[in-house]
């Protein structure tokens, strides 16, 4: 089965070249490499062709989702491959990804971001880690498809037409609504946690926060949207979001209003203090993977910065949640009005 590599890109020449090279460096060769430039400012034909790569030029931007059905409705392979051009892949993911779709067991797999990351300031290294745990913690049956490292087959992506475009990138929806439509369609999709590609985002605190307050959001209005949140809180999980990070938001709420209400009434103050304890404890195989991986300055560090996180994420959550009640009360409203102006308008009699 040939193998047809989409990649995404809107000014990022800076890592694409590096992406691109690790893809020359595969055990196993894609039978072509699309590069969809996302009406960037930036020109990376050179760069592109300079690997003997192709290039689509959209001619005005959209969102990512848009740019990988684009370079699929071109594609020649059996397989489409689906990465970023921030990634750099190790040499055995075409190799890996092809002897895991050749069989008939699975439509899809997704791989996983090292641990390792260029950027060694606390956020990048946080994110990196972070991401690197959750997926190695999930099941390896997953119900997520990750456009960063991902594989389906040609005909299956096909067959349910690709990405929506309604989900924003930054939400991760469209990952979401794509690995359901996987599942929903009695397929399979494989996360093989040694299908390994480095991230080479930057993240600072300021754009780690706003990424996981705009992804709690989106996770929100996804899972409302579609019926499933009840589903989601049984299962205490979507996607690669572990049991664990959602006990740890609901947690880390009751610490900060347990800190606000302490000034007033002592027992608030015992019950934050519990309550930071019970994060610790909820958060210690998280932790300890920290300091294995990162050492105990770093750990030092992580630990209020995850507080923070859970925090923010929460936060999106209620502001989807907000969101997804708003638009739910307003077509309720309209729907009634509609009806009312119609039974009007009936003749009596």
């Amino acid at each position: 089965m040939d193998i047809s590599v989409i990649i995404p890109t809107r000014n990022r020449n800076h890592t694409l070249g590096r992406c691109l090279a690790s893809l020359k460096k595969s055990t196993h060769p894609p039978c072509e490499v699309i590069v969809v430039d996302d009406c960037s400012k930036e020109n990376c034909l050179s760069i592109v062709e300079s690997f003997g790569f192709r290039t689509i030029r959209l001619d005005e931007p959209h969102e990512a989702e848009y740019a990988r059905n684009r370079g699929a409705q071109l594609a020649k392979g059996d397989i489409l491959v689906f990465t970023d051009s921030d990634m750099v892949l190790q040499p055995d993911v075409l190799k890996r990804i092809h002897d895991h779709l050749s069989t008939n067991r699975y439509a899809a797999v997704s791989g996983v971001c090292t641990p390792e990351t260029d950027d060694k300031k606390l956020a990048a290294r946080y994110k990196n880690l972070w991401l690197y745990y959750s997926y190695v913690n999930s099941p390896r049956d997953f119900d997520w498809f990750v456009t960063s490292i991902g594989a389906v087959r040609k005909e299956v992506f096909f067959e349910l037409k690709g990405f929506r475009t309604i989900y924003p990138t930054i939400s991760g929806g469209g990952d979401l609504e794509f690995g359901t439509r996987l599942i929903e369609a009695g397929e399979k999709v494989l996360l093989d946690t040694g299908i390994q590609g480095k991230h080479l985002k930057p993240y600072t605190l300021g754009s780690l926060l706003r990424n996981d307050f705009v992804r709690g959001k989106g996770w929100l209005k996804f899972a409302a949207g579609r019926g499933t949140l009840w589903d989601v809180i049984k299962k205490l999980r979507i996607g690669n979001i572990y049991p664990a990070f959602i006990a740890s938001v609901l947690i880390s709420y009751v610490c900060l209003f347990s800190l606000f209400l302490a000034p007033f009434y002592s027992i608030f103050l015992y019950l934050a203090i519990l309550s930071g304890l019970v994060h610790l404890l909820v958060n210690y195989p998280l932790f300890r993977f920290f300091r294995h991986e990162a050492g105990v300055g770093f750990l030092l560090k992580a630990i209020p910065l995850s507080f923070v996180d859970h925090l923010v994420a929460g936060f999106g959550v209620i502001c989807g949640c907000a969101s997804w009640l708003t638009s739910f009360l307003t077509r309720r409203a309209f729907k009634t009005e509609s009806k009312r102006r119609a039974a009007a308008k009936t003749p009596a009699g």
